[in-house]
């Protein structure tokens, strides 16, 4: 059998339950689950959309306590499943059936042998993506668009439209961090949030490029019809050139008047 990976790839998994499982019953609905997943694809079964679903369902066993997903399956699940994961990207999960393991682990060792690609900048991020990654949302699961018109969602996306989305993990996520105008954050939210952003794209096998500002996004929160050309100005400088930026004060007062 194959392995669950936090990330998307993961096909048609259904929970279809609506109220807490006896334990018994629990452990075997995972067991035919990740089986009946890895029958029908060879693609990883993502920990997180396994766990996505049964929050949807409310399928957790009565005896859950303060156990997450992961937990669950290595204290009730062994030796029908267990977690692999990539050292170097703790997000990186599966979970595995021990004919699919050396599958699995081959697959992350490709992984993370390719070439890097080059690093995210938010500023050439669609608005929508950026909010997907710093809506101060907690409990509840994030979806963006794969496509145009970019769009992010909260809660549960329909199954006849899950193909459209990727999940923002938790992990990945800043919530409640102001990217109104990501110039001004602080050196290290940014390279926090940069950070996070490209981690979430590799492990989702996603091209950031997909997700640029190469053409006006009709949802996009657009510019404040207040601003100035100086607001302007300062808004298109990188960060650690916006901090050192001397403007004349005739020449700012200037700027300040233009809209």
């Amino acid at each position: 059998m194959m392995a669950v990976i936090d990330g998307a790839g993961s096909g048609g998994i259904g929970l279809e339950c609506s109220m807490p499982l006896a334990p018994q019953e629990f452990q075997e609905r995972i067991k035919a689950e990740v089986r009946a997943h890895y029958a029908a694809t060879r693609v990883p079964l993502l920990l997180s959309h396994l766990g996505a679903e049964i929050e949807k369902e409310d399928a957790w066993p009565t005896d859950r306590g303060h156990r997450n997903l992961k937990q669950l399956i290595l204290d009730t699940c062994a030796p029908d499943l267990d977690i692999v994961r990539d050292r170097r990207s703790p997000a990186y999960i599966a979970v595995v059936t021990p004919d699919i393991r050396a599958d699995v682990e081959a697959q992350i060792a490709q992984r993370f042998s390719e070439t890097e690609v080059a690093p995210v900048r938010l500023e050439d991020v669609v608005k929508p993506v950026l909010l997907a990654f710093c809506i101060n949302v907690v409990e509840r699961p994030v979806y963006v668009k794969r496509t145009r018109p970019f769009r992010y969602e909260v809660g549960s996306i329909p199954e006849d439209r899950a193909g459209e989305y990727i999940i923002v993990e938790r992990e990945y996520r800043r919530p409640g961090l102001r990217i109104d105008n990501p110039h001004l954050l602080s050196h290290t939210d940014r390279k926090d949030l940069e950070n996070r952003i490209q981690r979430w794209a590799t492990v989702h096998e996603v091209s950031m490029d997909q997700f640029s500002r190469l053409a006006p996004e009709e949802n996009e929160v657009q510019e404040p019809q207040g601003r100035t050309a100086l607001d302007r100005l300062l808004s298109a400088q990188a960060p650690d050139v916006a901090q050192r930026l001397m403007i004349p004060a005739d020449i700012a007062q200037i700027l300040s008047r233009i809209r």
